[in-house]
C-alpha cells in the first residue's frame, strides 16, 4: 500500500501534495501490526482489539474525512474501528456514548471532547477500567488522556490565523471569530492565541465579538449573518471550526450579489475542508484557508491507540505504516498544518 503522506512534520505545506486519497485503498489489510509480529497468533489477537473513534458530531465533511482514515487503519491493523458520535455536538450525549463503550470492553478510545472538563470523570472511569484513551482534534488536558493527536498546538494554529487575517487586513480593521463551541478546549486555546497574536502584532485591529455555533452549519451562517448586520464596519472573519468559513463565506457571496457588500469589503480566513471551500477561493472571497489532512489525524489516532494497547511506546519520530515518521513532543503527537490558495486548493481529495 503506497503512503498515505511522505513526512508528518510540524510546519505549513508539510502535506501539501499528501495524497489523502490513499487512505481510500482497500489494499493493506495485511499490513504487519506496529509490532511488526505477523504471526497466526499476533493476527488473532489483533481481532480481539477494537477502538472507539469519537468525534464531537457526525455529519460535517471534515467529521466524514477522519472517519475515512480512522476505518483504514482498522483495516490496514487488522482491529475494529466503531466511529460514532452524536448528530449535534452534545456533551452530555457524547459522554453517554463512551459509557456505552466502557460497559462494551472496548480496547481504547479517542475522542474530540466538546467540553475539556465534563469529560473528566468517565476519563478517569476508563482509566480506572485500564483502557486506553487518547484526545484527537480537541484536547481535555486536564485528565487521564495519554495523548492528544492534533496538526500542530493550538496556539500555533490561532496565531497562523491571526498572521494570515492581519496580513490580509494590512494591520487594521474590526475582525469578528466564530467558533464551534466556547467549551471545547481546542476552540478557546486557538481563539485565545490569535487574539494575543493580533493585540501583539497588529494594534489597529479590534476583535469585536466570539460568536459560536455548536458545531451548527445553519447556526454558523445566522452568526454570519447577524455579524455582518450588526458591525457594519466590520472587515475581516475567523473561523476557528470546520463549519465556520463556509458557513461566513456563503453569507459574504450571498450579500455581494444582493449589493449589500462590495467584493472583498470582509476578509475571511479559517479552518475548513478544501472541498467545501474550493468554489469561495476560487471566487476570492477566501484567499488562504488553514487545513490539515483530517483522514491522517483519524489514521494516526487508531494507530497509537493501537500502539498503546499492546504496550509500545510512542517516540518521536516512530514510523506509522503507510503514513511516515510522527512528532512527539510530550504528549503531544503533530501531523502538520496545510496552506489551502487558489493555486493549490484543485490538489486535494478531501
Amino acid at each position: 500500500m503506497k503512503k498515505i503522506g511522505s513526512t508528518l512534520a510540524i510546519g505549513l505545506l508539510a502535506f501539501a501534495l499528501a495524497a489523502c486519497g490513499n487512505l481510500g485503498n482497500n489494499g493493506g489489510a495485511n499490513t504487519p501490526s506496529a509490532g511488526g509480529d505477523t504471526s497466526a497468533t499476533a493476527a488473532s489477537s489483533s481481532e480481539s482489539r477494537s477502538y472507539f473513534i469519537n468525534p464531537k458530531s457526525i455529519g460535517p465533511a471534515y467529521w466524514a474525512a477522519a472517519e475515512k482514515g480512522a476505518k483504514q487503519a482498522g483495516t490496514d491493523l487488522g482491529v475494529e474501528v466503531i466511529f460514532n458520535a452524536p448528530t449535534e455536538a452534545d456533551s452530555a450525549k457524547q459522554i453517554n456514548m463512551i459509557q456505552d463503550m466502557l460497559t462494551r470492553q472496548v480496547s481504547g478510545i479517542g475522542v474530540s471532547p466538546n467540553d475539556a472538563k465534563a469529560v473528566g470523570p468517565v476519563f478517569k472511569k476508563a482509566a480506572d477500567q485500564n483502557v486506553q484513551i487518547v484526545t484527537w482534534d480537541s484536547d481535555a488536558p486536564e485528565t487521564d488522556r495519554k495523548y492528544y493527536v492534533a496538526p500542530a498546538t493550538d496556539e500555533e494554529v490561532g496565531q497562523k490565523l491571526a498572521q494570515t487575517i492581519g496580513d490580509e487586513l494590512g494591520g487594521k480593521g474590526q475582525v469578528a471569530f466564530m467558533v464551534a463551541g466556547l467549551g471545547a478546549q481546542n476552540q478557546i486555546a486557538k481563539a485565545d492565541a490569535a487574539k494575543a497574536h493580533l493585540a501583539a502584532n497588529y494594534r489597529d485591529i479590534e476583535v469585536v465579538t466570539t460568536v459560536a455555533s455548536d458545531d451548527d452549519q445553519q447556526k454558523a451562517f445566522a452568526n454570519a449573518q447577524n455579524l455582518i448586520k450588526t458591525y457594519p464596519e466590520l472587515k475581516g472573519i475567523i473561523g476557528f471550526a470546520g463549519g465556520e468559513s463556509p458557513a461566513a463565506a456563503e453569507v459574504i457571496e450571498q450579500a455581494v450579489k444582493a449589493g449589500t457588500l462590495k467584493q472583498g469589503q470582509i476578509a475571511l480566513t479559517g479552518i475548513a475542508v478544501p472541498s467545501l471551500v474550493k468554489n469561495y477561493v476560487h471566487n476570492g472571497t477566501i484567499t488562504t484557508d488553514i487545513i490539515w489532512d483530517p483522514g491522517i489525524l483519524g489514521y494516526v489516532t487508531v494507530y497509537v491507540l493501537d500502539q498503546l494497547a499492546q504496550g509500545n511506546e510512542i517516540t518521536d519520530g516512530m514510523e506509522v505504516p503507510n503514513v511516515g515518521p510522527i512528532k512527539v513532543d510530550g504528549q503531544n503527537i503533530f501531523i502538520g498544518m496545510l496552506e489551502v490558495t487558489k493555486d493549490n486548493v484543485d490538489t486535494f481529495s478531501f
